[in-house]
């Protein structure tokens, strides 16, 4: 193939099938795999249990495990601190929607799901009548159409509801404290020495997280995007050197502004911290964002963000 660009993505309430190409008939022939690979693809049993889950015996006498490609691809995700701190924060801010699950599936329910389940699922949600297609380049419309026609007209319409509705705001503030696997050979010293207890400490991760309100315009969304470039898109942004100038931690975390979400989220904080500074954290990131609503942000700060996403915009270096 000519393309272009080729990929499939998820995200948390949607699944996009992108593919390009400059070369017309490659296009097309790409458009038509496309096609067949999302509405009629080979759901057997088989690539159930290889992509799912199936169960795996390694010798007679060895105990049953989980095996599948997803499986262990979400396993391998579980295991990521980093990963995994991104995942409960957003499942914290939206608990009552969509949102407060992982659509990769958590490795504790995979096994759950039935071949029968999976089947209704994509037959339901990955129909024709649940999707938005869109074409872009000069090649002729009727062609787009019939393209879409061989496919399409096999299918009848259904009402599938899958609109993500809004995420009720709470009342006060929620802390949540979870743990994670972490090794022990690296950070602990030998029982009683007071160092490998400061060293296993420090393996804390915090982060401060807010649900922002459903944005509808696109100068807001790009108001918010040049905001946490201000906040925290160098190592000059107040808040950014606000955290690490404070020694409390060792590096950001948190992922600052996520808008692909119907209410977009910011979450900011540090790895590496002591339990004990939790509350310092906590008050430190109040008080900086307290003080720039309150007395404003330096003009100089404002001009060199909107100047970096003006040219990242100019730019649109997509890879």
């Amino acid at each position: 193939s000519l393309n272009t660009f080729l990929n499939a993505m998820t995200f948390p309430d949607k699944t996009c099938y992108p593919v390009a190409s400059q070369n017309v008939q490659d296009f097309y022939n790409l458009i038509d795999v496309y096609l067949d690979a999302v509405f009629f693809p080979r759901l057997t049993p088989q690539i159930f249990q290889q992509e799912g889950w199936h169960y795996e015996l390694d010798a007679p006498d060895a105990q049953l495990t989980y095996k599948g490609v997803v499986f262990n691809e979400m396993k391998g995700n579980y295991s990521s601190p980093d990963s995994l701190l991104r995942e409960l924060s957003q499942q914290s801010l939206y608990p009552d929607i969509t949102y407060g699950l992982d659509s990769g599936g958590d490795p504790k329910h995979i096994p759950d799901l039935t071949y029968a389940q999976f089947k209704a699922f994509h037959q339901r949600h990955y129909h024709p009548s649940n999707a938005k297609l869109f074409f872009y380049g000069d090649d002729d419309p009727n062609e787009r159409l019939r393209l879409l026609d061989t496919c399409l007209a096999t299918f009848g319409r259904i009402d599938v509801d899958a609109t993500v509705p809004l995420q009720p705001r709470f009342v006060a503030t929620k802390r949540l404290t979870r743990t994670y696997a972490a090794g022990s050979a690296d950070h602990q010293a030998p029982s009683g020495d007071k160092a490998g207890t400061e060293a296993a400490a420090k393996e804390t991760m915090l982060t401060m997280n807010w649900m922002l309100d459903e944005v509808v315009d696109v100068e807001t969304a790009l108001g918010f995007d040049i905001l946490e470039h201000i906040l925290i898109g160098t190592p000059a942004s107040p808040l950014y050197k606000a955290l690490i100038d404070s020694r409390l931690g060792e590096a950001l975390t948190g992922g600052g502004l996520d808008d692909g979400l119907r209410q977009p989220m910011f979450s900011i904080g540090l790895k590496g911290i002591d339990p004990n500074d939790a509350d310092k954290i906590e008050r430190l990131v109040a008080d900086t964002i307290g003080t720039l609503a309150e007395q404003g942000i330096d003009p100089m700060t404002v001009e060199a963000a909107l100047n970096t996403v003006e040219f990242r915009l100019r730019e649109n270096n997509t890879g």
